[in-house]
């Protein structure tokens, strides 16, 4: 099968904050090289200070490199020409929606992004309605986003982006203030988007949301430590525990059937795939 092509491209980067006079700078990446692809659904996870947040804002150059490269669809995110270009190509949906929300009215709030574009209004309009509607808000259009639920207010900062018609979407820690259905109706959404063909990058210490992806990226101390295909990371459950890092209970409970001689095959790894299994072997 033909490898989709690079979509974000990572070189030894590296990235410090800037420290108090007289200290030395921390680096939070120590020299990341990664390639998101078209169309892929990646996870990144690792435990708090890890580095991945600090990587996702450098994929739209939110942040950029102190050392190394990022390019998006072939631009320098350092080139500061090409920002606006490079954010049209990759959106951010972050942890709280309130610091991404930033009108007083949900529909003229997602219609934020298409006029800085400078659409004509009848596109914003459809863009809009088209957003809301896929993240199931449209008939909240009208409403302000004060009388929403964190779920609510979170699917609304998605339709902004949606709006926008980017081509990648960065959800970083976006479903972590949420309650568990509201988590969700958030991954149904993510998992929308990836079928149709956005590329997906998504911030997590949530291992069951991550299960969900193409691929796993694990980060330490601001360095991949691990990369590979849910069903490979998941095998490797001492370095995980060493990392403060669980398996999903579908993994644990695939593990367990096998023990007992259940034909569970490896890359069962979401509660949905181990649920079709055993109904299909009844």
């Amino acid at each position: 099968m033909q490898e989709k092509e690079v979509l974000i491209k990572i070189e030894d980067l590296k990235y410090a904050y800037e420290a108090e006079e007289g200290q030395e700078p921390v680096f939070a990446l120590n020299g990341v090289d990664l390639e998101i692809h078209k169309g892929e659904f990646v996870a990144i996870v690792g435990r708090n200070g890890s580095g991945k947040s600090t990587l996702s804002l450098n994929m739209n150059a939110l942040l950029l490199p102190t050392e190394g490269k990022v390019y998006v669809d072939g631009m320098d995110t350092a080139d500061e020409s090409k920002v606006w270009d490079i954010r049209k190509k990759v959106g951010m949906v972050f942890q709280d929606p309130d610091n991404q929300l930033v009108s007083s009215i949900i529909e003229d709030d997602v219609a934020f992004g298409p006029e800085n574009l400078g659409l004509p209004s009848e596109e914003i309009r459809k863009r809009v309605d088209e957003a809301l509607k896929a993240v199931e808000m449209y008939d909240y259009r009208k409403k302000g986003p004060h009388l929403l639920s964190g779920g609510q207010k979170q699917r609304v900062a998605i339709a902004g982006v949606i709006a926008m018609r980017t081509e990648c979407i960065v959800f970083d820690e976006a479903t972590a203030m949420l309650d568990p259905l509201g988590r969700k109706g958030i991954m149904s959404i993510i998992k929308k988007l990836h079928s149709e063909g956005h590329a997906i990058v998504l911030i997590t210490h949530f291992m069951e949301e991550a299960a969900q992806a193409d691929k796993i990226v694990v980060m330490s101390e601001g360095d991949i430590v691990m990369e590979g295909v849910p069903e490979d990371i998941f095998d490797k459950k001492s370095e995980l525990e060493k990392l403060y890092l669980d398996i999903p209970f579908a993994v644990k409970m695939a593990a367990a059937l096998r023990e007992r001689g259940f034909d569970i095959p490896r890359n069962v790894v979401t509660e949905d795939q181990l649920a079709d299994v055993l109904c299909a072997s009844k």
